[in-house]
């Protein structure tokens, strides 16, 4: 249901996040790692991981995050369900 794009720099930092996601999400999802030690500039690795992403849901967030909220993805996708 969302795909979940990363632009990374720092694999520690990532799979602290994956394993987060993992835990809090509640909702089908991939993640898409689009390894950027400086190569890219933010457009162009997020839009390297758009054209991976299976699923129309698409949420671009930074490595160096933490969702305290569990379910958090549901709640994401009852506001994205709204007209």
């Amino acid at each position: 249901m969302i795909s979940i794009i990363i632009s990374s720099y720092n694999q520690t930092y990532y799979d602290r996040l994956k394993k987060n996601i993992e835990e809090t999400i509640g909702v089908p999802y991939e993640m898409i790692q689009i390894w950027n030690p400086g190569i890219y500039n933010i457009n162009e690795a997020y839009e390297m991981g758009l054209q991976k992403a299976s699923f129309e849901n698409l949420l671009f967030i930074h490595e160096d995050l933490e969702f305290l909220s569990r379910n958090w993805g549901v709640e994401l996708m009852k506001s994205l369900e709204k007209k």
